[in-house]
């Protein structure tokens, strides 16, 4: 199949608003024509009025064009408003689907996929350069596109009342004085665009350098590293700053080349028009020529950009084609219906972080008696979970679901068939129903407050007097920490997985609150294939099966 074009890619993101942006850079010209109308008419009515100051002008109409003035000043402004108001609607929801589709993917990638596909690019730092490319691929419509859109219908506007009010020559001359602009706009755009690829290159960096720097502060400060840190973090931002400098030089040089341009038009068109018009009709073409100047002054900046935007969309371009071809390979078609007699069979399983002396693990896991894993910090559980989730790729062995090879089923499958629960609790800053239902769509009231009061959280957020709509905050700032491990339980009751693996389910909860959740929990828990890790593997049900781990000779 033929590769899609990063312009194909961005006229496929845009076109679902197009309706949207059409009515915007309608506004945006619309205020520009404006604009030029009401300088040139202001010309001429002042011309006008002294010439009949002087006596040298009879019978002059001031209502018509004193009530045009005070209508075009009070147009302007108006479509003005509606062309940010339109525009910046259309970038938020743009925004919003956009982010929601890149991060759906990011976050349906495994850790392992990005070692092998990606050049071992890590999530944060791909998160990081997503949210760059975002924010540049969401203002093409009004950055780069508006301004082109509108100047070209602004320019055309004004050659037709050139032609009505000048002559046809005079026309011609700002016609191609338009194009010129437009030519030359466009080749300095297409010297500059490896230019732009650059400065979104340095600031995808940049980020990625303070997220880096940042988050690992404490450790650079204890050891003494944080001086080297911060010596990469000023070059890379002088960097930068040169990038940034340079393009806006670029930018204003263009800038003046365009309004000197426009003053040599309007000296071609006063030359061209003294002895044909009158005094008023040759002070409304004059300024009417001018009043171009603030449409096609942001011709070069928005050329300028394409070379941004095209470096971002062929980024997200490639992460986007990357999981299709993904699905493509593993087959689009999930396994038809689950097993009457869901088994999980772990055959000679190696798995990375475990001691050199450790025995391939072989069992088979049936529902009605799920699986405790115990033993020393640092043994490789955590490693071992990762592994059976897919996080990470098992050193030898093989694992079967229903007779299925669980690590050869695409990503997509094995997750809807897999509820994990890893070590960290993973919140978002959301509200509690809209952490629920993330994957789920539109879930009923009553599911939500059945799985909530399963873990003793239904209760806890009645009393904030939000209930559903009580905002957790960043990672989770607004509850305790075991509370998020319940509300994490809560998430995967609602779904229906024929594997659960819980690293550490229970922790941080007090003797009541775990015997609450061990009387509703466990009648769900033995329906399915079960793998559970703790510290404290005594105050599970007795029924469950016990592993020590790591598996050593002895």
């Amino acid at each position: 199949m033929r590769a899609m074009s990063p312009a194909r890619y961005l006229w496929d993101l845009y076109r679902p608003g197009m309706g949207r942006w059409l009515m915007a850079w309608a506004c945006l010209a619309l205020t520009w024509v404006t604009g030029a109308a009401l300088l040139a008419l202001s010309g001429w009515f002042i011309a006008a009025s002294a010439l009949a100051g002087l006596g040298l002008l009879v019978g002059l109409n001031i209502f018509t064009p004193s009530t045009a003035i005070r209508g075009l000043a009070l147009v302007k402004p108006v479509t003005r408003y509606i062309e940010r108001v339109v525009g910046h609607a259309a970038v938020l929801r743009l925004l919003a689907d956009l982010r929601v589709r890149l991060f759906t993917i990011v976050a349906g990638t495994p850790a392992h996929q990005w070692a092998e596909t990606l050049g071992g690019e890590r999530h944060a730092d791909l998160v990081t350069r997503l949210m760059r490319d975002i924010d540049t691929l969401d203002g093409v419509p009004l950055r780069v596109v508006g301004p082109l859109v509108a100047a070209t219908l602004t320019l055309l506007a004004s050659v037709a009342a050139m032609a009505h009010w000048g002559s046809p020559a005079m026309a011609a001359v700002l016609f191609l004085g338009g194009a010129t602009i437009g030519i030359a706009a466009f080749t300095f755009a297409a010297k500059g665009r490896q230019r732009g690829e650059a400065l979104v290159a340095s600031r995808v960096m940049l980020r990625v350098a303070h997220h880096e720097h940042f988050s690992g502060l404490a450790e650079r400060i204890a050891y003494r590293k944080a001086d080297l840190g911060r010596v990469r973090l000023d070059c890379l931002a002088a960097e930068l700053v040169r990038r940034e400098r340079d393009q806006e030089q670029w930018s204003l040089l263009a800038e003046h080349c365009v309004q000197a341009l426009v003053g040599l038009w309007l000296v071609a068109v006063v030359a061209m028009g003294v002895g044909t018009l009158d005094a008023p009709s040759l002070a409304l073409v004059a300024l009417m020529t001018l009043g171009l100047g603030e449409a096609l002054a942001g011709i070069p900046g928005a050329w300028w950009r394409v070379g941004e935007a095209e470096a971002s969309a062929r980024r997200v371009l490639a992460l986007e084609s990357e999981a299709r071809t993904d699905l493509a390979s593993h087959g689009l078609v999930s396994p038809t219906g689950h097993a009457a007699r869901r088994e999980l069979v772990v055959d000679g399983l190696l798995t990375r972080h475990q001691p050199e002396n450790a025995l391939p693990w072989t069992i088979t896991l049936l529902p009605s008696r799920p699986c405790v894993l115990y033993g020393p910090s640092g043994g490789g559980k955590s490693s071992l979970l990762a592994t059976l989730a897919g996080e990470l790729a098992p050193l030898a062995g093989r694992v079967t679901l229903d007779g299925l090879d669980w690590m050869g089923l695409s990503d997509a499958h094995r997750y809807a068939r897999m509820g994990f629960l890893g070590q960290e609790d993973n919140l978002l800053d959301l509200t509690v129903r809209e952490f629920l239902c993330l994957g789920l769509g539109s879930v009923r009231d009553e599911a939500l407050h059945r799985v909530l009061d399963a873990v003793a959280l239904d209760v806890v957020f009645r009393q904030t007097g939000d209930g559903l709509e009580y905002r957790l905050g960043p990672r989770g700032a607004r509850v305790s920490g075991g509370q998020a491990r319940r509300l994490q339980l809560a998430a995967l009751l609602l779904r229906d997985p024929d594997l659960m693996i819980l690293d550490e389910p229970f922790r941080g909860l007090d003797a009541a609150v775990m015997a609450h959740l061990l009387r509703t929990l466990q009648p769900w828990l033995e329906e399915r294939c079960c793998l559970v890790v703790t510290h404290a593997p005594e105050l599970l049900p007795p029924a469950w099966q016990r592993l020590r781990w790591p598996l050593v000779h002895s």
